[in-house]
């Protein structure tokens, strides 16, 4: 078992266009657990501000093995996502490990 931790930077700063970014970024990826075969769990989560050093949001998802993980990271579904990702995100940091 895999699991893979996204966390994003918003490009957007202001609380209402942070709301959006993060349920846009919700939008598409949730999906993802039910359409990428291999997917066991994934969970998206958004910080709830408190701290200024905080990540604004994660992503947290279970593969069953190191192949799965590289399926669901070129899959079209998730490709797709990236391009999302890539417009309203302006940093991320990746860590997967093995369970």
């Amino acid at each position: 078992m895999i699991r893979h931790v996204v966390m994003f930077k918003f490009k957007a700063d202001e609380a209402p266009t942070r709301g959006e970014v993060a349920n846009r970024l919700r939008a598409v990826l949730e999906p993802l657990a039910d359409s990428v075969d291999g997917v066991t769990s994934l969970q998206f989560g958004v910080d709830d501000k408190d701290i200024p050093a905080h990540w604004d949001a994660v992503l947290i998802s279970e593969h069953t093995t190191k192949e799965a993980l590289a399926a669901y990271q070129q899959h079209p579904d998730h490709l797709e996502a990236l391009k999302v990702i890539n417009d309203l995100v302006s940093t991320k940091v990746v860590v997967d490990y093995t369970l």
